[in-house]
């Protein structure tokens, strides 16, 4: 038997003395104090620091707001001279999407906390629907001439 097998074997087979199960009870008494400060430490900060994150959201939305109109204002220069390209290669790449499923993933916090207050509040509300009427409405703004190609590849392909 090496070394190290004897002191695991031994740790585990010699029984707690009084002495030893006081102490561990002194040291989980002190950590839980401890913690207990901490905790302490962290609602009087939390407070505070709630304050500033609502502070900080907010000039981020207010600046993500600016933001998103420039970007918009891009897009919509972008796709009008990508619809001076060829309808027909465009319309060719489209149509191979037409095999692929034709879900999307979305990150956005405003949109999902907008749609989770509709669903939680109003009978019937169907988040799906509106995240795709919307969706699709936003994209039939900013780009107008590749959303009805996408349309024309689509109604053919259902026609078929």
């Amino acid at each position: 038997m090496s070394e190290l097998d004897f002191l695991l074997n031994r740790k585990k087979s010699t029984p707690p003395t009084p002495g030893s199960i006081e102490k561990k009870e002194e040291v989980m008494t002190e950590k839980e104090e401890r913690e207990e400060s901490r905790q302490n430490e962290y609602a009087e900060k939390g407070k505070e620091g709630r304050e500033e994150s609502v502070q900080k959201e907010e000039k981020r939305v207010e600046n993500a707001g600016n933001a998103e109109e420039s970007r918009v204002k891009a897009l919509r220069e972008e796709g009008r001279e990508e619809s001076k390209g060829s309808s027909s290669s465009v319309e060719e790449l489209m149509s191979s999407f037409l095999d692929k499923d034709p879900k999307i993933g979305v990150w956005s916090y405003p949109a999902f906390m907008v749609l989770q207050y509709l669903y939680n509040t109003k009978p019937g509300f169907k988040m799906s629907r509106i995240a795709k009427e919307a969706l699709e409405m936003g994209l039939r703004q900013l780009y107008p001439e590749l959303f009805k190609i996408a349309e024309k590849v689509y109604r053919e392909k259902a026609e078929k």
